[in-house]
């Protein structure tokens, strides 16, 4: 057991496997630093990828972002809850549940912001029921029925030939 614990070769070994993309092509360029020990590959990967650290997603991020109309609801939830585990500082949840409902346009905004949901999975169920109420064409969606198209500009003016 001593073996595996003092074998410096085995986190490089569990690193290199969990990288890909860009990341692993950065590893296989670093052919003039010879990585023998941990904090050899630690070092200059944490020199390259620090900023990632630094320019995370936060608050203001979360608040842009929209569901898209493709989109279901748990898919959005999870895309959302993703970047907001990014966030630093953590949130707490009364300011996660306060930035998802805001988060969304109407109709789903409007039952969102009302709801006393006390955890993020109860809001992204309520949404979910709005969502199903909405297809089955229990709630009005505002904007078709105000007449607005996608892009939110009324469709008052027509011209007439």
């Amino acid at each position: 057991m001593d073996e595996v614990v003092d074998d410096e070769k085995l986190p490089i070994h569990f690193f290199l496997d969990s990288l890909s993309d860009v990341s692993l092509t950065w590893y296989m360029r670093l052919d003039d630093i010879k990585v023998k020990k941990w904090k050899d590959l630690v070092n200059p990967f944490m020199r390259q990828y620090k900023f990632n650290i630094d320019v995370g997603p936060d608050r203001l991020s979360l608040q842009a972002m929209e569901k898209d109309n493709k989109e279901s609801i748990r898919e959005y939830s999870r895309r959302w809850s993703e970047v907001a585990a990014q966030v630093n500082p953590s949130m707490l949840v009364k300011k996660m549940i306060s930035l998802f409902s805001n988060s969304f346009k109407a109709p789903y905004f409007e039952y969102l912001v009302r709801s006393s949901a006390q955890h993020f999975t109860d809001l992204v169920v309520i949404a979910e029921r709005i969502e199903q109420a909405i297809g089955l064409g229990k709630i009005a969606n505002l904007t078709e029925k105000n007449g607005f198209t996608e892009d939110g500009c009324q469709d008052t003016y027509r011209s007439y030939s």
